[in-house]
């Protein structure tokens, strides 16, 4: 089976209590880190100056040691993480005024069960932007930037339909998404055994295609690429 077809939560899952695959999700995952912490903080940080990243990211190698799938996605665990140790590195430095704006948002201990599921899940608007990292960094893994994501989308209706069609083939068939997942390169022959699509408007649509092959086997529910609405 493909590795790139794990998700991130397995990633994690597997990088408990190792360090080498845990500094390389933290390394990977920097700019969350700093997004988290400079919410709280409510101010620009930067890394090597800032103590506040600094428990950012201990409080993150935290989350990957502690994390389970019963906590839901790891991302959003992470984050509920990091607010805590940070609650509790501001009462410490007696920054009063810090701590009583993050303690309004209810997240007195990451790592208790009831606080899990009360705080922060239900907020679509950061589980969005989760989504949104996540999902970026998913591209990135395949040279691919949601800039140029933007650039190369079909902007007719007729030609995003012709699209979705070689979508559906690859994943629909386990040969060929495997395929794709292995050698990152678009199946195109192996598609056209299946449908009759135009060649070179397939190599055009390359980028969309994989994509939104990888929204849809990401299963990212808040985005419109994933739900075949992009």
């Amino acid at each position: 089976m493909a590795t790139y077809r794990q998700s991130l939560e397995e990633r994690v899952i597997k990088s408990k209590n190792d360090r080498d695959k845990t500094s390389a999700l933290i390394s990977q995952f920097k700019p969350f880190i700093a997004s988290v912490a400079q919410k709280k903080a409510g101010r620009y940080l930067q890394y090597g100056t800032d103590e506040e990243l600094s428990v950012g990211l201990m409080a993150f190698s935290e989350a990957v040691n502690s994390f389970d799938k019963d906590r839901g996605r790891f991302l959003s665990f992470a984050r509920m993480v990091i607010s805590a140790r940070l609650i509790d590195h501001f009462r410490k430095q007696e920054r009063g005024k810090a701590a009583e704006a993050v303690d309004n948002e209810g997240a007195e201990d990451a790592l208790d069960i009831k606080s899990i599921e009360q705080y922060g899940l239900d907020n679509e608007a950061e589980d969005r932007k989760i989504e949104v990292i996540e999902y970026t960094q998913k591209l990135k893994s395949w040279g691919i930037s949601l800039e140029e994501l933007v650039k190369v989308s079909p902007r007719k209706e007729e030609l995003r339909a012709y699209y979705k069609e070689a979508v559906k083939v690859i994943m629909d068939n386990k040969d060929i998404l495997d395929s794709l997942l292995e050698t990152k390169r678009l199946p195109i022959k192996e598609i056209g055994k299946i449908i009759k699509l135009h060649r070179k408007k397939l190599e055009r649509g390359r980028i969309y295609i994989i994509a939104l092959v990888l929204a849809l086997q990401g299963n990212f529910s808040y985005l419109d690429i994933g739900r075949g609405d992009a």
